[in-house]
């Protein structure tokens, strides 16, 4: 397998620029830029303890017989804010490693030889003898785009309000 960088930057396609929380005057702005999606949360209203954004990235790995249909999704807290507060920021999508990175592998592996891989990609690894590799942090993306579904999410309070779907994409040009 060979993991090359990313060097051309990602389009991002928005499903609504807006989410709006109807029970308290929170909202978020999403845009896209060029490094990657701009959001500003705006939490001025009351009745509320916290608000919060949500980046969710969900990717289908495949079937198999024992599990049926899998995937893995992943969470990532962006933002929160407590009433009168208003946060901006940009979240940039991974571009895969620095430099390229050839992965050239035997019939059978062993934990020294998956960790050495994922060190490779630019993962930090803490290598457990009894339980094996482990990322640190937890979850680690090689590269964003292509198969994965990605949502942005407005909480409050810890409940999902509204949200918006997206796609991420690199097209030289």
């Amino acid at each position: 397998m060979l993991f090359t960088p990313i060097d051309v930057n990602p389009g991002i396609e928005l499903s609504k620029p807006l989410l709006v929380a109807g029970e308290a005057s929170v909202s978020a702005s999403l845009s896209a830029e060029e490094e990657g999606l701009r959001y500003s949360l705006n939490a001025y209203g009351s009745g509320f303890r916290r608000a919060g954004l949500e980046l969710i990235k969900r990717i289908n790995t495949g079937t198999s017989l024992t599990h049926g249909f899998e995937r893995i999704t992943v969470k990532q807290r962006l933002a929160e804010a407590k009433p009168g507060e208003s946060i901006q920021s940009t979240w940039t999508p991974s571009r895969g490693p620095t430099e390229p990175v050839l992965v050239i592998m035997r019939s059978f592996l062993f934990m020294k030889d998956i960790a050495a891989i994922l060190q490779a990609l630019g993962c930090s690894v803490r290598n457990n003898p009894l339980l094996g590799p482990s990322v640190t942090p937890n979850p680690f993306t090689v590269g964003d785009g292509g198969p994965t579904e990605y949502w942005v999410r407005l909480t409050l309070n810890g409940k999902t309000v509204d949200e918006a779907e997206f796609k991420v994409s690199y097209r030289p040009g």
